[in-house]
């Protein structure tokens, strides 16, 4: 019997050590700072920047009051930092307000399997607990965006139609890509990495309805991403202390591949960790929905060039893919009453740029979702979705009162491979940000250290850079 009964564990840790958890975490503690690409590491800097810009843009947000009531009211160890205000609080708090700051203006990045920028929020806060350097930092970024871009193309490889189609939101990935990420950070070992994705990844689901095509979005939207790694952050902690979890959440017959994926994972894709995805990560030229861009600069570059006004405008013809003319059309959408509507209407985005010649993080300030000039142009938009047209591409027609006929079509919108933003293009969206709340040797010192984080010894530095003075802090 004893024979037998360790003929069968022996079955049971081989198996495990096959898993998907268990290479996951071999990959994340194998990867050493020395072993990345200078362009990498520059990569992985680019989505510092970027994504703390967008934190500090999103300071005006209701939800972002609420959050930090929340995380005073509960309390905990001041462990971490809390972005803009500088509140010290737990880990867990810290992670959690400062996700939803990364994602609310829709501004942050698209890669690393969904919009992974989220993922900065609960690293930068776990590695100030452990104090981490700029090396650790990003290291531990680097191993997020390259799991959870194997995450998304392994779902996309075979899959007969996407997660979304199937009710998914792709940020399931941060059950997966978190745990390796934040556990090389806390010095867990590959077994406790495991049990962490285990723990965290048959408990983390978010569902599509936080960002679909009929439903009118929510603040809800803006954790995303970041309630799931906000609780990586725990699972890591308890796998530490020997807390189990079933590492064979991807692969069982009862997981993420057969109950969420419909059987159409592709497992080998998954753990391919040859290359680098990183380096395909886009960033965002404005804070709206990616696929809204081509149709709304099409807009804008008529307007300016022909130095149209509201007043001029009798309709306004928009051409868009078919997966934008779905997602931001529908009437929960068209008429926006919040911010995270109004970054994914089609109507409200080119009726704001007609008004303003612009569409930027003040596009969506809720006193201009009632105003009668743009609500008037929203009347006057059709949207067309054509199978023809790429998923970033867009076309504007617009016919004005006194007859004059203007048309205009993008094809290559900023932040893509083909037109892709430059790091003086990223420092300016940072600084058109940043330049509300911090003076200008605040910002230059900010940007600094984020070009060179890999000298920075205790990222707590960092933190320090990223608190408002106290004149530009609500009370």
């Amino acid at each position: 019997m004893t024979f037998q009964r360790d003929l069968a564990w022996q079955y049971i840790r081989s198996t495990y050590e096959a898993s998907i958890a268990y290479q996951c975490a071999r990959y994340a503690l194998a990867l050493d700072y020395e072993a990345l690409p200078q362009d990498v590491v520059h990569h992985a800097k680019r989505c510092v920047l970027d994504a703390l810009g967008c934190a500090i843009g999103a300071y005006e947000a209701p939800g972002r009051v609420m959050c930090e009531a929340l995380a005073k009211q509960v309390g905990g160890t001041p462990e971490a930092t809390v972005f803009c205000s500088g509140l010290r609080t737990s880990v867990l708090n810290a992670a959690l307000v400062n996700a939803f700051l990364v994602r609310f203006l829709d501004y942050s990045d698209s890669g690393g399997g969904g919009h992974n920028s989220d993922a900065l929020a609960s690293i930068l806060a776990v590695a100030e607990r452990e104090k981490a350097g700029g090396k650790a930092l990003l290291t531990a970024l680097t191993v997020s965006y390259e799991i959870g871009a194997r995450f998304r193309r392994s779902t996309e490889v075979r899959i007969s139609n996407s997660l979304e189609e199937k009710g998914w939101t792709t940020d399931i990935r941060g059950g997966l890509n978190q745990p390796p990420a934040l556990g090389k950070l806390l010095g867990l070992n590959v077994e406790q990495i495991a049990n962490a994705i285990g723990i965290c990844m048959s408990h983390a689901l978010p569902l599509l309805i936080l960002d679909c095509d009929r439903e009118e979005n929510s603040m809800a939207k803006n954790l995303r991403f970041g309630w799931v790694a906000h609780d990586a952050i725990i699972a890591c902690l308890l796998a530490r202390e020997g807390f189990t979890g079933p590492v064979r959440v991807i692969e069982s017959e009862t997981g993420i591949r057969n109950v969420i994926a419909g059987g159409e994972m592709d497992l080998e894709h998954l753990i391919d960790f040859s290359g680098w995805r990183i380096r395909d990560v886009k960033f965002k030229a404005m804070p709206a929905n990616f696929t809204t861009h081509g149709h709304v600069l099409a807009t804008l570059g008529i307007v300016k060039e022909h130095d149209l006004k509201p007043e001029d405008i009798a309709a306004v013809r928009i051409t868009a893919s078919m997966h934008e003319a779905k997602h931001t059309t529908t009437p929960a959408k068209k008429y926006p009453r919040n911010a995270e509507s109004a970054d994914h209407s089609a109507f409200y985005a080119n009726a704001l740029a007609i008004k303003e010649r612009a569409f930027g993080p003040s596009s969506i300030e809720p006193h201009k979702f009632t105003d009668p000039v743009v609500l008037d142009l929203i009347e006057r938009i059709t949207i067309t979705g054509d199978p023809a047209m790429g998923r970033y591409q867009g076309a504007s027609e617009i016919l004005t009162r006194d007859g004059r006929r203007f048309k205009n079509r993008v094809d290559a919108i900023p932040g893509m491979p083909e037109n892709p933003m430059s790091d003086p293009q990223l420092e300016a969206k940072f600084t058109d940000m940043a330049s509300r709340h911090m003076d200008d040797n605040q910002i230059r010192r900010l940007i600094d250290r984020c070009w060179n984080l890999e000298q920075v010894d205790d990222v707590g530095e960092l933190l320090s850079l990223m608190i408002f003075p106290a004149a530009h802090r609500s009370p």
